[in-house]
């Protein structure tokens, strides 16, 4: 279970639309605890969790100066989910080229029998 435990912090952090709206504006650049919370439409202890979700997936690191907390996207954030589903992809890619392959093969016989009487 540990070797999934990044890919599961990921998914999870993602699995709120609050927290998606947080990583669209973060996406445009730094941006306080004020600011996150008109971007995801929460009030501000409801963004205390989201932040700790986001930072616990590590996606985000946040820096306190004064009273002023900002946040900002992790570089790499997303590598291990974006690894895992890109192995997938690849598997449903070459598992779906030949079904498909399968089905023209399939189709086409059918249009021969049916020639043939």
């Amino acid at each position: 279970m540990a070797k999934y435990l990044r890919v599961r912090r990921e998914a999870a952090a993602l699995a709120s639309e609050s927290r998606l709206r947080m990583i669209d504006r973060l996406q445009r650049g730094s941006a306080s605890s004020s600011e996150l919370t008109t971007a995801a439409g929460v009030g501000l202890p409801a963004l205390h969790k989201h932040l700790e979700v986001l930072r616990e997936a590590k996606l985000i690191t946040s820096s306190k100066t004064g009273r002023v907390v900002t946040h900002r996207l992790r570089p790499g954030g997303l590598e291990a989910l974006s690894s895992w589903i890109d192995t997938r992809k690849a598997f449903w890619r070459s598992g779906f080229a030949t079904l498909d392959a399968a089905l023209a093969a399939d189709d086409h016989a059918a249009d021969d029998h049916e020639e043939q009487q």
